[in-house]
């Protein structure tokens, strides 16, 4: 009889490691889940955030500058650590700002300018914004900061 209540308490024993080990690699799931959630997040913050800063500075005076850096009282926009660098391209007149990696989308952005071919992502992008003419037309100038 005593060998047949250890074989029982074995299989409880291998029963309780299976169901741990189930829950340990369904929380590990969920938390890259919420890491994954919380990139797109920050992406589309930094893209929200970053059209509102052209916007803003397009509605003001000739020859405003807005600064985003860690120097400034406009912080620089934060981006997931996955997406390297920001690159833009021109097309048609528009910007359109390209994140270096594939899963996040690119965007245009509405009287922007640049001369720039990257940002690097240092934990967030520094930049400066310049209200400005270009052949009689009202332009936000991007520059690195």
């Amino acid at each position: 009889m005593q060998k047949r209540g250890v074989s029982d308490q074995l299989f409880i024993y291998i029963f309780i490691v299976v169901v741990i080990g189930l829950v340990f690699l369904f929380g590990l799931k969920q938390i890259n889940n919420v890491r994954e959630l919380n990139d797109k997040a920050t992406y589309l913050e930094f893209k929200s955030d970053f059209v509102k800063a052209a916007e803003n500075v397009y509605s003001k005076n000739k020859g405003t500058v807005v600064t985003y850096s860690s120097k400034s009282s406009n912080k620089p926009l934060a981006l997931p650590k996955r997406v390297k660098r920001i690159s833009f391209e021109t097309i048609n007149g528009k910007v359109k700002v390209i994140p270096s990696d594939n899963s996040y989308e690119s965007f245009t952005v509405e009287h922007l300018r640049t001369n720039l071919l990257s940002l690097e992502n240092k934990n967030s992008i520094s930049f400066v914004l310049e209200n400005d003419i270009s052949e009689g037309e009202t332009v936000v100038l991007l520059k690195d900061a």
